[in-house]
């Protein structure tokens, strides 16, 4: 990984990411993400999109996140698409925050015979998603205001959204 990223310094910490229905009591770390799980928003020939809510709480810290970037996301081992989240939103340290808006993931037309066939030939109750988030922003720590990226590796369980 590369010292910086986009004019932000990357800075490697421990994030704890958890579903909201499997919430975490672990205090180790700089910060707690849990995420909602997704609801299905839009089905068409294109694609299928889904709607991903989360909570932030930071520990030791707090700062303004100015945008995020999805990297390389699967769910059950497929490709998905997730845009650059755009809205800024701020927090401070030990309160929780949630997402101002939630993200968007898109399963393009051309994976979802994939995932359609995976889906009638192996349903699961649950779903895997990896992959990594990052977090770009200005965080505060002792006074002092540093620009960063943080990234974030997902290795997730979730509810299957789709209806039975």
């Amino acid at each position: 990984m590369p010292d910086k990223i986009q004019g932000y310094k990357v800075h490697r910490t421990i994030v704890v990411v958890d579903s909201e229905k499997n919430p975490t009591k672990s205090k180790q770390g700089e910060a707690i993400v849990n995420i909602s799980d997704p609801e299905v928003v839009d089905v068409s020939l294109s694609g299928v999109t889904l709607s991903v809510s989360a909570a932030v709480t930071a520990l030791n810290q707090s700062g303004k996140v100015d945008f995020l970037t999805f990297n390389d996301f699967r769910v059950n081992g497929i490709p998905v698409e997730i845009e650059k989240y755009d809205i800024p939103f701020s927090f401070s340290k030990k309160e929780s925050v949630n997402l101002p808006k939630p993200a968007s993931l898109f399963l393009p037309g051309h994976r979802l015979l994939n995932a359609a066939w995976n889906e009638i030939t192996d349903t699961k109750k649950n779903w895997t998603v990896t992959g990594r988030i990052f977090v770009f922003g200005k965080f505060r720590k002792m006074g002092f205001s540093f620009k960063r990226v943080v990234p974030i590796d997902i290795n997730l369980t979730i509810k299957n959204p789709l209806p039975k």
